[in-house]
C-alpha cells in the first residue's frame, strides 16, 4: 500500500510539475511584461495561465510532500542524510513561499525557475525511493537525454555568439566608430537574436537537468570531478533562467543580458572540458551484469563489461 502511494504521488507530482512549467514557460514567452502590468479583468489565455499554473504548483507540491513521506519509510532513508532528499525539501520550501508572496511581490515569472526545479528534484529522489535495485537506462532514454543537452548546448552557444557581437557592435558605438551593421548586425537585432535563442535552448537544456537528475545516484557519493560536473550544468540551467525571467519581470536587455548569456555559455563550456578531461574510472556494473555511468547534469554514458 505505501510502495503504491509512494508511486502514485511520484508520477501525479511530476505531471503536475511538467505542465506548471510550460504553462510559466507560454507566459514568458508570450507576455515578458506581465509582471509589472495591472491585473486585467478580461478572461484572457494568458490570465488563464497565471491563475492555473500556481494551482498546478500547488497541487504538484502536496504530492511532492506525500511521495518524500512515503518514500523516506519505503527506502528507509533518513532525508538528512540523502542529497536528493535535502534537495526535495529545499525545492518544496520554495514553492511554500513563492505562493503566498508571487501576489504580493509581483513575482509570477519566478515560477519559471520554481516549477522545472521540483521536477527535476522529484526525479532524483524517485530512485531512493524505490527498494528494488535501480533500473537499467533504456536507450529510447539515453537517446533523449543526451540529445536535448546537445541541442540546449548548440543553441546556447549560438546565444553566446550572438551575446559578444552585440558586445562588440556597443563598444563601437560607444567609442563613437563607425558601425558595422551590416557584418555584425544591428543591436535590436543581435538582442532579439540572443532572447530568440535562450528561448528555444531553456526547454532543452531544462530536459537534460531533468533527466540526468533521475539517473543521478552517484551525486549522493559521486567523485569530485562528476559533483564539479553536476554543478556547472545547474548554474547553467541557472543563468538562463535568470535571464529570461529578468528580462521578462525588469525588462533586463542589452549589455547586462549579454554579460549573463555568456556567463551561462561559460558554466556550459566548463561541463565539457571537465567531462573531457575527467579520469579514467571503470563503469559501475549493476546486479544484471550490464554497466553504465550516469552524469548528475551532464550525458548518460553505458558500457559493458569486459
Amino acid at each position: 500500500m505505501i510502495e503504491a502511494l509512494t508511486t502514485g504521488s511520484f508520477v501525479v507530482a511530476a505531471i503536475a510539475y511538467a505542465a506548471a512549467t510550460a504553462l510559466f514557460f507560454l507566459d514568458i514567452v508570450r507576455a515578458p511584461s506581465r509582471a509589472f502590468e495591472k491585473k486585467d479583468p478580461a478572461p484572457t489565455p494568458a490570465n488563464a495561465r497565471l491563475i492555473t499554473a500556481p494551482r498546478l504548483l500547488g497541487f504538484a507540491a502536496i504530492a511532492h510532500a506525500t511521495h518524500v513521506t512515503m518514500a523516506s519509510f519505503v527506502a528507509k532513508v533518513c532525508p538528512v542524510h540523502s542529497v536528493h532528499f535535502l534537495l526535495s525539501i529545499a525545492s518544496l520550501l520554495a514553492v511554500a513561499i513563492y505562493l503566498p508572496a508571487r501576489r504580493r511581490f509581483r513575482i509570477e515569472s519566478l515560477g519559471l525557475l520554481v516549477a522545472p526545479l521540483g521536477l527535476a528534484f522529484i526525479m532524483g529522489t524517485f530512485l531512493l525511493g524505490r527498494p528494488e535495485p535501480e533500473p537499467r537506462a533504456s536507450p529510447l532514454f539515453i537517446a533523449l537525454h543526451v540529445l536535448s543537452n546537445l541541442l540546449g548546448v548548440a543553441l546556447f552557444m549560438l546565444a553566446g555568439g550572438a551575446a559578444v557581437l552585440y558586445l562588440v557592435q556597443d563598444n563601437r558605438l560607444k567609442m563613437k566608430r563607425m558601425p558595422m551593421t551590416r557584418s555584425l548586425g544591428a543591436l535590436e537585432t543581435l538582442d532579439l537574436a540572443v532572447h530568440r535563442f535562450l528561448i528555444a535552448a531553456f526547454p532543452l537544456v531544462t530536459l537534460g537537468i531533468v533527466t540526468g537528475t533521475y539517473w543521478a545516484r552517484k551525486l549522493e557519493t559521486g567523485s569530485p570531478d562528476e559533483v564539479m560536473r553536476a554543478i556547472f550544468g545547474y548554474a547553467t540551467w541557472f543563468l538562463i533562467a535568470g535571464v529570461l525571467l529578468l528580462r521578462a519581470a525588469a525588462g533586463l536587455r542589452g549589455r547586462r543580458a549579454a554579460y549573463g548569456t555568456i556567463l551561462g555559455l561559460g558554466c556550459a563550456l566548463a561541463v565539457l572540458v571537465i567531462y573531457m578531461v575527467r579520469p579514467n574510472s571503470p563503469p559501475s556494473t549493476s546486479a544484471s551484469g550490464e554497466s553504465g555511468r550516469v552524469d548528475a547534469a551532464g550525458v548518460v554514458r553505458e558500457g559493458t563489461d569486459t
